[in-house]
């Protein structure tokens, strides 16, 4: 997938970013940061697949890759999260990378923040069960923000104006 062209004051590459790499091991991050115009502020995260959760229980090997998956996503989020506050907050001493609009901290409890993982491969109708899993791993940190958690696949994120349409 290649994501769409965002103004640079509206976005945080967070994977790619120097504070991310400074920081060594030990902690993920989401594919980027982005501020909507609908003071929304999006975290995505990106995947090809998604295990099938009506196949987890047909081995432990099963059960222990997709506990591990769901795990890892909800790790980036929140990782994520932790970072772009520590940022707010000054910790880091070059912020050139983090967009002009998602430094600005005031009325920030104002915006609504968004964990979205787009599944690029995924069927609309599978959607509601990674949601659901989700949204059950992140429960405490979406019920401290009140953000929401949101799953699409490829055609649902081209609707919404993640994907890039040339």
């Amino acid at each position: 997938m290649r994501f769409g062209e965002f103004a640079k004051e509206d976005l945080f590459c967070i994977e790619t970013s120097k504070i991310y790499k400074n920081m060594g091991g030990g902690i993920k991050t989401v594919e980027f940061i982005l501020k909507r115009k609908n003071r929304q502020i999006i975290f995505l995260e990106a995947k090809t697949s998604c295990p099938n959760e009506n196949r987890r229980e047909e081995s432990e090997e099963k059960a222990r890759k997709f506990e591990e998956y769901f795990c890892d996503i909800a790790d980036k989020f929140h990782d994520s999260l932790q970072i772009y506050l520590a940022s707010l907050l000054r910790c880091y001493e070059d912020l050139s990378e983090v967009g002009s609009s998602l430094q600005e901290t005031g009325e920030f409890g104002k915006n609504e923040l968004k964990f979205i993982l787009v599944i690029k491969n995924a069927k609309i109708e599978w959607l509601p069960g990674p949601q659901s899993i989700l949204e059950n791993k992140l429960r405490a940190l979406c019920k401290i923000w009140g953000a929401k958690v949101v799953v699409l696949n490829e055609e649902l994120a081209a609707q919404h104006h993640f994907i890039a349409t040339s």
